[in-house]
């Protein structure tokens, strides 16, 4: 605190900000996890229902902070989009429950010291409205809140008890603390895959996808579960969501191979073997394996490339046309799921694992996304079924003729109408051809196609025809020595 009369130097330090994320209509991420929502505004309603983020301070409100990533997995996705990647929104399906007792524990009261008039219990996941403090001397009474004491989170998730001037405690060297945290080792892949609960009537886990563009008007781009993509049964439902989200809308989902030593691949050459045990294969699926770390951090390679991925599209104006391949990673290394640190050549990469439909990372001068291959390859080749871009441009495409003449259900079949539908989409793929990120394309109104009897049945058919990039994923240049070169410069030479 300065003098009222200011007289000599002075410095203030203003705490480091946050680049503003970028946002992208595109790409969006859809993250389902465990989070430290007992810091939220609301912590018993912050289960299985969607928010959206836009900053790091937005998610926080909704979701709480903590940086241990691997029992608060939705913050993996939360550093990787607002600390990493600076792009927005991120779409947060907490499913850890403060109101299912499995999801909570309680803890007997134990004494923590006194000093300076406040109390520090150094553990995450505290419940504010669960914690009783009890004066810990030869008249035993537990404090009132409010009036003998307030209770607040400090920056790190802790929890800080702080005693009123006018409160019980005054004196005492220590108190006695009883509290119910949260248990996110109680949370399942059962719950993560979720259901619809018929006695409450609500959706849980997976299920509240459908509820994203509803209730938050955003169309998922990208379904993750770090921490939880790598047991093939989570992949499988993530999968099944994929295909089809509010009856109307494709997207995609990037799975984590298990890195393990227990159950999985813990050398690239055992993941091949393990992605075909356990049923990544779909096109929808871009399996990724290890894992990564940086700043101290580990997390699983699904949040990291969500979020670059969503970058990407954000920076080519909301189109998803580019690859991650051969883009830049913010990371400082590869790591298995007990830490240990990995790290192969490009050649092991490609041979091991973008042979295989499994994307990576290469350290050329700092770390790279490597793969282009979606988990259908190689036992597809099919360019619709091969290619991250061909996935990602057909479902955009897809997913905007939907939205923009979802208003055209139950016009008139009339010429005019159809005709306005040709035009419009016509220009859209004019623009995408103008702006490179398609080769080009048509939709037609084909009365071949369109019989009168199923004109009079209520239905009209269009044929759009689209071709997407194949990404230059293999370049080659041939050199050769030509001696009639150096003739010639000697000749011109004398």
């Amino acid at each position: 605190m300065r003098s009222n009369y200011p007289h000599g130097i002075s410095t203030t330090r203003k705490s480091t900000g946050l680049t503003s994320p970028i946002a992208s209509a595109a790409n969006v991420t859809v993250v389902i996890g465990t989070a430290p929502v007992n810091m939220a505004a609301d912590p018993y309603r912050a289960a299985n229902v969607p928010f959206a983020a836009y900053n790091k301070a937005d998610a926080i409100t909704k979701m709480g902070w903590s940086q241990d990533f691997k029992r608060f997995t939705i913050m993996q996705s939360v550093y990787a989009a607002f600390n990493v990647f600076a792009v927005a929104p991120l779409v947060m399906i907490n499913v850890l429950d403060p109101n299912n007792e499995n999801h909570i524990k309680a803890v007997t009261a134990a004494a923590f010291d006194v000093e300076n008039k406040r109390t520090v219990i150094p553990v995450e996941g505290i419940l504010l409205d669960k914690v009783s403090v009890i004066s810990d001397g030869e008249d035993e009474a537990e404090l009132k809140e409010g009036d003998d004491y307030v209770t607040s989170f400090a920056d790190d998730g802790t929890v800080i008890i702080g005693y009123t001037d006018s409160g019980a405690e005054k004196a005492g060297s220590s108190v006695k603390v009883a509290y119910t945290k949260l248990n996110p080792e109680g949370v399942t892949y059962s719950d993560v895959i979720g259901g619809y609960d018929f006695s409450q009537r609500i959706k849980k886990g997976m299920e509240v996808i459908s509820n994203v563009y509803p209730k938050l008007k955003l169309v998922p781009g990208t379904l993750i579960a770090p921490g939880f993509s790598h047991i093939p049964a989570v992949n499988t439902a993530l999968t099944a969501k994929a295909q089809l989200v509010y009856s109307m809308f494709s997207c995609k989902v990037i799975s984590d191979i298990d890195s393990g030593a227990d159950s999985g691949a813990v050398s690239a050459d055992d993941v091949a073997g393990w992605k075909d045990a356990n049923g990544y294969s779909d096109r929808r699926t871009f399996a990724v394996w290890p894992k990564v770390s940086v700043d101290g951090y580990q997390y699983y390679f699904s949040a990291q490339l969500a979020a670059l991925l969503q970058r990407i599209a954000a920076d080519r104006g909301g189109v998803p046309s580019e690859s991650c391949d051969n883009k830049p990673l913010k990371i400082s290394g590869l790591v298995l799921e007990d830490g240990t640190e990995v790290s192969y050549d490009m050649d092991e990469v490609n041979d091991y694992l973008n042979a295989n439909g499994v994307i990576s990372a290469v350290n050329i001068d700092g770390f790279l996304a490597w793969g282009n291959n979606t988990s259908a390859y190689p036992a597809s080749a099919d360019v619709t079924d091969r290619w991250v871009t061909s996935v990602m441009m057909f479902d955009y495409m897809e997913n905007n003729f939907k939205r923009n003449f979802f208003s055209k259900v139950s016009s008139k079949a009339s010429y005019r109408e159809i005709e306005s539908v040709v035009l419009t989409e016509n220009l859209s793929i004019n623009g995408l051809k103008g702006s490179d990120d398609i080769a080009g394309g048509e939709i037609t109104f084909d009365r071949g196609e369109n019989p009168l009897e199923q004109i009079m049945a209520g239905k009209i058919k269009f044929h759009e025809r689209i071709a997407t990039y194949p990404p230059m994923e293999d370049i080659e240049n041939e050199f050769e020595f030509d001696p009639t070169i150096l003739q010639a410069a000697l000749e011109g030479g004398a």
